[in-house]
């Protein structure tokens, strides 16, 4: 009896928290549900977020909103263009969700914590100020310089096919390196070096769907070596920052942000180590260090990746681009950014191809901070909402033809450029916009002068590109192999 008088309050405990936890909130019980099952089946088996607008597409083009049961909440997954619009303008009611609120205790937000992407108000601000200066005047050189050693690289499989995604991923990683951290990550000469090994080996933690979808896996079954993983790269991360920060002592780095020429790493170390006026501390700057690889190369890799094969099969517009690449540029290797700014015909090829494929698929989740009506529905404060991009981008609503690949429909800026989120929008759009633009526009004009690109016959995405599961944070496609011949003309 004494047993039962503890035990039945605890199960009735329990039972109304699992109830309280699955009911669905009033405001959203007329809002289309996607099955928690299909929802789980998907990340399970690896499926992109182009799978996952297949099934959505109808009801998301009708209903604008959907709803389903995510670590431990209804979310919300949007694809209504003013209601997305409204999410990326109005940053007080739709603040960013923290890692750690949607993720608490995982891996994820232990590796990635409190940095400019997932921050708010003032912090985010703080963040943002002291790297903005970072993102100006972009040396293009640098740019140019690591593009014509991947050129180098490649003579030696010319007319043979290459993954593709591999050798735009090393690009990217030694331009980031150069251009942000003054470090070169030598990835174009070291494809397996300590630095990758390290950075990949946490992407593939982090890319576990399972941990992903049920957080509480972490307390359940603890993955101690995933956790030695994230503290080996940190500990790469502090090593660089201890490399810096000896130029600190030495008055280089106060030097070189008095004549704005310093790096983003050597802004942030200064403002961790200004002793008046410490804006950053050592734990953020490793946050903010964590999020920009993700952000500042994988993500233009992926582009990449597809907007050549995108020209590998529209061979009529590989050729225009080329041909504007000559007359634009002539000889010049460095284009200024008024020759860049020339290149219209890319600038659309490249705008069609982040349309067709967006960096990410879904915006960084938001919580509104108060009840919100949309149609017939009154979203109550504290949902979490996904505004997923990959749907807006892929929506009849917004783009005549969406499945198509139409460069020109740039060419004349008819279409709402809210419509058009790659890199989001609004106060939050990209710090790093500019720099992913230019890096895809030197690396084209690389590639196309010297080759042309072709798509093997036996490829696997000769019908459509095959798109991988973005658990990892970033949208690419699956291992993509092209050719590229030599240009004799």
């Amino acid at each position: 009896m004494n047993f039962l008088i503890v035990i039945l309050p605890l199960i009735f405990f329990i039972a109304f928290k699992i109830y309280h936890t699955i009911k669905v909130p009033e405001g959203l019980k007329n809002v289309p549900t996607l099955s928690f099952f299909k929802f789980l089946y998907a990340f399970l088996v690896q499926d992109g977020p182009d799978k996952r607008w297949e099934r959505l597409r109808e009801i998301l083009d009708k209903e604008g909103i959907v709803k389903v049961w995510f670590n431990g909440k209804w979310t919300l997954i949007v694809s209504d263009f003013g209601f997305v619009k409204d999410i990326i303008m109005k940053t007080d009611v739709y603040p960013k969700a923290s890692l750690e609120e949607i993720f608490p205790g995982s891996l994820l937000a232990q590796y990635y914590g409190t940095n400019m992407v997932f921050s708010n108000g003032d912090v985010w601000k703080r963040h943002r100020r002291i790297a903005n200066p970072s993102f100006r005047n972009l040396p293009a050189h640098v740019f140019v310089e690591s593009a014509m050693k991947l050129l180098n690289i490649m003579e030696k499989v010319d007319n043979e096919p290459i993954e593709v995604n591999d050798f735009m991923h090393r690009l990217t990683l030694d331009v980031l390196g150069k251009v942000s951290f003054g470090f070169d990550f030598n990835n174009l000469e070291e494809p397996k070096n300590i630095y990758v090994n390290a950075y990949n080996e946490v992407i593939e933690e982090l890319s576990k769907p399972l941990y992903f979808i049920f957080t509480f896996l972490e307390y359940l079954f603890p993955r101690p070596e995933a956790f030695k993983k994230v503290a080996k790269l940190n500990s790469l991360y502090d090593e660089l920052v201890e490399k810096k920060s000896k130029l600190m002592k030495t008055g280089e780095i106060e030097k070189k942000i008095n004549d704005n020429t310093a790096d983003l790493l050597e802004r942030m170390i200064y403002a961790c180590n200004d002793p008046e006026n410490q804006t950053l501390t050592s734990e953020e700057l490793r946050y903010d260090m964590a999020i920009f690889m993700l952000a500042g190369h994988d993500t233009t890799a992926n582009s990449l990746s597809t907007i050549l094969y995108l020209l590998a099969i529209h061979k009529d517009v590989q050729k225009k681009v080329r041909d504007e690449i000559f007359r634009v540029l002539g000889d010049d290797l460095t284009p200024n950014m008024e020759q860049q700014k020339e290149l219209k015909y890319m600038n659309m090829v490249i705008n069609e191809n982040l349309r067709l494929y967006p960096p990410i698929a879904s915006l960084p989740r938001r919580i509104n901070s108060q009840d919100i009506k949309f149609r017939n529905h009154v979203i109550p404060a504290r949902t979490p909402i996904l505004a997923f991009i990959y749907g807006v981008h892929h929506s009849s609503k917004n783009w005549e033809d969406p499945e198509k690949f139409i460069p020109e429909r740039f060419q004349n800026e008819k279409h709402d450029n809210h419509a058009w989120l790659s890199f989001g929008g609004g106060s939050r759009l990209c710090i790093g916009i500019n720099f992913s633009l230019m890096e895809q526009r030197i690396t084209l004009c690389a590639l196309l002068r010297k080759y042309e690109v072709s798509l093997p016959a036996d490829s696997i995405h000769k019908d459509n590109l095959q798109i991988a599961s973005d658990t990892s944070g970033t949208m690419g496609p699956l291992p993509v192999h092209l050719i590229f011949k030599r240009r004799t003309d």
